[in-house]
């Protein structure tokens, strides 16, 4: 069964996921990546070591490999869900639908995700990215900020100025 799995990507395809660029993934994920001597790590999991920019290991879990096993066991993808991330993030997505034109006259109501009944999960991870927490609670306060009831991820909300929402911005959490 994996080897089917495997086998849905091209070598190129599969070539492209694994020379993935960790630290530059890694900043695209929220992390706060750091260099030390040879070698890269992370303000959020300082045990992690990336080396060659392509191969990392966790000393804390004696476990390591490449940007698709990382995608597998920090932000819980599957293996064909992992490498499909991988090839969008490089631009290169597969079996993406032509985009269709839409017709100008037919306006689209702003449909956001329902809110949550608190935004404990946003504030912590925020919070654990650096952001001062007197800054988030004011984008709270003023409802440009919100947890998504759903899946728990962030709701960065754009106001006009009467004070109406005019857009939304969804920013999926991957906690360590």
């Amino acid at each position: 069964m994996e080897s089917e799995i495997r086998n849905r990507f091209t070598d190129t395809e599969m070539q492209i996921a694994r020379e993935t660029d960790l630290p530059e993934l890694l900043s695209h994920l929220g992390y706060q990546v750091k260099r030390v001597g040879r070698f890269h790590t992370t303000a959020e999991m300082d045990s992690l070591r990336i080396k060659d920019r392509r191969t990392w290991f966790r000393y804390s879990q004696n476990t390591g490999g490449d940007a698709i096993t990382f995608l597998q066991q920090f932000c819980g993808k599957s293996f064909p869900e992992a490498v499909e991330y991988l090839l969008t993030f490089h631009g290169k997505a597969r079996d993406a639908p032509a985009p269709q034109p839409k017709s100008i006259s037919q306006k689209q109501a702003l449909s956001l995700p329902p809110r949550n009944a608190d935004d404990r999960r946003v504030f912590a991870y925020l919070r654990k990215r650096g952001i001062a927490a007197q800054v988030i609670r004011q984008f709270l306060n003023a409802g440009l900020l919100y947890e998504d009831a759903v899946h728990h991820n962030c709701v960065f909300v754009g106001k006009n100025s009467a004070g109406q929402a005019k857009y939304g911005d969804v920013i999926a959490l991957c906690f360590v």
